[in-house]
């Protein structure tokens, strides 16, 4: 049985006061609101684009490792 990657919602909650809001966020990673509302109460979470994107949005203050800490990351490059 696989067990359910580990999402920070710390790190997601950081991003969206960062940009604003949950609005501002979605418009920014091209992800629905209800997407962010998910992840930010733990229903759902972003997934390694997403995370990536996040990371983008917000100039390196949230990084894609602290969102999805027990993904291999260091695998990508």
């Amino acid at each position: 049985m696989m067990t359910r990657p580990h999402c920070n919602l710390e790190s997601v909650q950081k991003a969206i006061d960062l940009l604003g809001g949950a609005t501002q966020l979605s418009l920014k990673i091209n992800v629905s609101y209800q997407t962010v509302v998910s992840w930010k109460h733990g229903r759902r979470f972003p997934n390694v684009v997403n995370c990536q994107k996040i990371e983008k949005a917000t100039d390196g203050k949230v990084k894609a490792k602290d969102i999805l800490p027990d993904y291999p990351w260091d695998e990508l490059k």
